[in-house]
C-alpha cells in the first residue's frame, strides 16, 4: 500500500511539473510572438500575418495548462463563506457535494472538448492554416489534468469523511499532504 501511494505521489508531482512546464513554455512563446509583432509592425513596418494568431493559441495552451496545475494546489478563487461557518462532518459532507458537482461539471467540459475537437477539424486558422482543434486541444489537456486533480481530491475528501464517520482522530491528522 505504501509503494502504491509514493507511487501515485510521483505520478501525481510530475503530472504537475508537465502543467507548470507547458504553462512557463507557452507563456513564453506568446510573449515572443507578441514581441516580434510590436517590432514588426511598430518599428520595421511590415506586419506578419502569423504572430497575432500564433500569440492566441498560445494564450489558450497558457490558460488551461495553468489552470491544471491551480487546480492541485487549490490556488483558484472560492467562495467559503458557507463551509468556514460548518465544522466536523457536515462540512465534509458539504465539501464533497460541492466537490461532486465541479466534477460533473468538469466532466461536461470535457466531452464538450472532444465534441468540439471533432467538429472543429477541417474547419482551419485564418494565417497559420491549422485546423482549429488545435486550440481546443488546450482545453482538452488543461481539463484532463483539472479532472485527474479532481478525482485525487475527491478521494482525499472521502477518506477523511470516513476517518470522521469512524472516530479515527481528528481531522488534522488525516490530512493528505501534498508533495
Amino acid at each position: 500500500m505504501i509503494g502504491c501511494i509514493d507511487r501515485e505521489r510521483l505520478m501525481v508531482s510530475r503530472l504537475v511539473r508537465f502543467y507548470d512546464i507547458g504553462a512557463l513554455a507557452a507563456f513564453l512563446a506568446m510573449m515572443a510572438c507578441v514581441l516580434l509583432e510590436v517590432v514588426t509592425r511598430n518599428i520595421i513596418h511590415i506586419p506578419t500575418t502569423w504572430a497575432e494568431e500564433s500569440s492566441r493559441f498560445f494564450c489558450v495552451w497558457t490558460v488551461f495548462l495553468g489552470s491544471a496545475s491551480a487546480w492541485f494546489r487549490k490556488a483558484h478563487i472560492v467562495i467559503n463563506i458557507v463551509p468556514r461557518r460548518l465544522s466536523g462532518r457536515s462540512r465534509l459532507v458539504l465539501q464533497l457535494l460541492s466537490e461532486a458537482l465541479t466534477g460533473i461539471f468538469m466532466l461536461c467540459v470535457w466531452f464538450g472538448t472532444v465534441s468540439m475537437m471533432v467538429i472543429q477539424y477541417p474547419a482551419k486558422t485564418t494565417a497559420l492554416e491549422i485546423s482549429i482543434s488545435y486550440f481546443y486541444l488546450g482545453l482538452f489537456v488543461g481539463a484532463t489534468g483539472i479532472v485527474i486533480f479532481h478525482i485525487r481530491m475527491m478521494k482525499e475528501t472521502i477518506l477523511k469523511l470516513v476517518h470522521a464517520d469512524m472516530g479515527i482522530g481528528g481531522q488534522e491528522n488525516h490530512e493528505i499532504t501534498r508533495k
